[in-house]
């Protein structure tokens, strides 16, 4: 296994931009340089979209605890004493920064408080607007480095993913296929690795579309992806499900003909899909490819004759009537009916 290397790429952006906004602010003539670097390091995430809400965040924390900073000293430092004033200020600080969804930016806020309560009470009329704007230029700083120096935007981070999670999903759909004709299945281990893997990727992609949204636009583009993104979620959701049903059910035995019809026709309909998601990776967000299936195909005609023929077989009729056996066709159905009213949705949006 290949050791991590010590230096990325990131920790030279983060060291180059925060050594150059600490000097940008000295050659300036302002004070307290370092809150610039600080500013940085607290700023500049992974993408641009990262950036730019952890930069909001930093900025109108500075801004709210300059104001209470302000007011609350001239109006209480007289009236009780430091440690309670300042625990006071704090807890106004938490309360005011929940009200206004500050996540990270609170803490910031409780920072300005507290040195300005404590160490720049003499000064408050010219340091809190000093504090801002160096704060300001840490922020920058940072959103310049993502965005220009060695860039990483969040909008081609999940779309990336997105492609990648499509032909995950269709290579677990093979290798169902395959055990189908093989009567066989994983170990209880290797399908609980594929089921968390499988949840793990979804995760990320939603924690990725946070980012991705403060990359958009109120335009026309902006709606469109964040549309594509609810359907891809809402579809997601439901094949994860019909899969995770798939893992959970015995295999059926090729004992019968009209078994084996049955299971090579759920065998192909799992190859179509596949194919189908194949297709998908190649071409989100844009439309669907242009073989795209919107009515039922051949795969689940035949789906449909093998489960009527099955009917006619002692032996089959037995195993479909048994508690789970014929689940799988059912969750077959389910799938392509999830699948093809997300590519139906997915090819009328603007």
């Amino acid at each position: 296994m290949n050791a991590p290397p010590l230096i990325t790429r990131t920790d030279l952006r983060m060291a180059l931009t925060a050594g150059l906004s600490a000097g940008f602010v000295i050659m300036l003539g302002l004070p307290d340089a370092f809150y610039a670097p600080l500013a940085v390091g607290a700023a500049l995430g992974g993408t641009v979209g990262a950036t730019q809400l952890l930069g909001t965040q930093r900025v109108l924390g500075t801004v709210l605890g300059g104001l209470i900073v302000a007011i609350g000293f001239n109006t209480m430092s007289q009236a009780m004493p430091l440690p309670l004033g300042v625990a006071l200020a704090l807890g106004l600080t938490r309360i005011f920064g929940g009200s206004l969804g500050l996540r990270s930016g609170y803490k910031v806020a409780g920072l300005v408080v507290s040195m300005g309560w404590t160490v720049h009470h003499t000064n408050l009329a010219s340091w809190i607007p000093t504090r801002l704007v160096v704060t300001l230029i840490g922020v920058l700083a940072a959103w310049l480095a993502v965005s220009c120096l060695w860039p990483s935007r969040a909008l081609t981070q999940h779309q990336d993913h997105s492609r990648s999670l499509f032909s995950a999903i269709a290579t677990l759909l093979r290798e169902r296929a395959s055990l189908l004709l093989e009567e066989r299945e994983l170990e209880a281990s290797a399908r609980l690795q594929r089921r968390n893997q499988l949840l793990k990727a979804t995760l990320q992609l939603q924690n990725l579309r946070q980012e991705a949204r403060q990359e958009l636009g109120p335009d026309r583009m902006g709606e469109r992806m964040e549309r594509l993104w609810d359907l891809q979620e809402q579809w997601l959701s439901a094949v994860i499900g019909h899969y995770r049903t798939m893992l959970r059910l015995p295999v059926v035995p090729l004992t019968s003909p009209g078994l084996k019809a049955l299971l090579e026709a759920e065998h192909a309909l799992l190859q179509n899909l596949a194919d189908q998601l194949t297709g998908w990776a190649q071409s989100w967000p844009e439309l669907p490819p242009p073989t795209a299936k919107t009515t039922p195909g051949p795969d689940l005609e035949l789906l449909e004759q093998a489960e009527a023929a099955a009917f006619q077989d002692p032996l089959a009729t037995a195993v479909l009537l048994s508690s789970s056996g014929g689940r799988r066709a059912i969750t077959c159905h389910q799938m392509v009916e999830a699948t093809r009213s997300f590519e139906t949705a997915w090819a009328a949006v603007p």
